[in-house]
């Protein structure tokens, strides 16, 4: 008896469930000027149109010019379980910054330079071997 009574309760919480994901993608309402006011698709990323950044092993740097996009980064394909084993500088913090790598809040994160505006900076890394790598970063426009 219980089991009759129980199977329409699961198809419906069921029922619900699987139809409250048919949302439209976007929808119009009217604002309160007269025009209407369009809800982005949820299908949209934030991160459409982000450029990804510049992937560099140590080993291929040094006496390089790298050319790094304006509103990306370089990042150092170091060596697993060493990411935070390396340091970094560069002569000219408004161009580029050393952002070191290692563990934060339950993720592993790769070393690498920030870039902050078009221009040319001198730059080493520093491994755990204390071999230090020099080389050029070279931010361009988009």
């Amino acid at each position: 008896m219980k089991r009759a009574l129980l199977l329409p309760v699961v198809v419906a919480v069921t029922a619900t469930l699987a139809l409250a994901g048919c949302a439209p993608e976007a929808t119009s309402t009217p604002s309160g000027d007269g025009t209407a006011a369009v809800a982005p698709s949820p299908t949209e990323s934030p991160m459409e149109g982000a450029l990804p950044p510049t992937f560099v092993a140590p080993d291929e740097l040094e006496g390089t010019d790298v050319k790094v996009l304006l509103g990306t980064a370089l990042v150092l394909t170091v060596p697993d379980a060493s990411e935070a084993e390396w340091t970094g500088t560069t002569a000219d913090v408004a161009i580029a910054e050393f952002s070191p790598g290692g563990p934060s809040e339950g993720a592993v994160f790769r070393p690498g330079f920030l870039v902050r505006e078009v221009g040319t900076t001198a730059a080493t890394l520093t491994g755990a071997d204390g071999r230090t790598i020099s080389f050029t970063i070279t931010v361009v426009p988009y």
